[in-house]
């Protein structure tokens, strides 16, 4: 049994007789230097996740309207007349309810969607926009489906 305790590391045997064990100022330093992690990591944290999830909604409305304008084209053979259509982040088209009167957007971001038809109506040009990040460009694409800009 005594050969078991010289097998052990020197933090665990008692040699000197001292207790074992970390003292109040140890535990002071690692709730300090935990508290300042927290206060610098939690904001960053939550400023990404707003950011994922306003360039989720955008993208997920994007393709909503997309899809709508596709209906249309399939069922017109053009996606509509040349010009600029718009949606504003609380819904009201004011210039697009005539293209597409049952686009709603979703979520809870503040968003503007510009649609801009090209000259002969087979293109278009789709941005989404978001107001509380004063007017930046969170999506961007075209007919093809193809992503041509993203919030970074």
């Amino acid at each position: 049994m005594t050969g078991l305790l010289f097998r052990l590391s020197p933090r665990v045997r008692r040699s000197s007789g001292r207790a074992l064990g970390f003292s109040l100022v140890e535990l002071l330093l690692v709730l300090a230097l935990i508290g300042i992690i927290s206060a610098i990591a939690i904001p960053s944290y939550m400023g990404q996740r707003r950011r994922a999830r306003v360039i989720g909604d955008a993208i997920s409305n994007a393709k909503v309207l997309a899809m709508a304008l596709e209906a249309r084209k399939a069922e017109n053979g053009i996606y509509a007349a040349a010009g600029a259509y718009d949606w504003t982040a609380d819904g009201s088209a004011t210039s697009g309810l005539a293209l597409i009167p049952t686009f709603q957007p979703k979520g809870a971001s503040q968003m503007n969607y510009n649609v801009v038809i090209g000259a002969t109506g087979l293109t278009y040009t789709l941005t989404v926009t978001d107001t509380s990040l004063g007017g930046a460009t969170a999506y961007q694409t075209d007919q093809s489906g193809q992503e041509l800009a993203r919030l970074k």
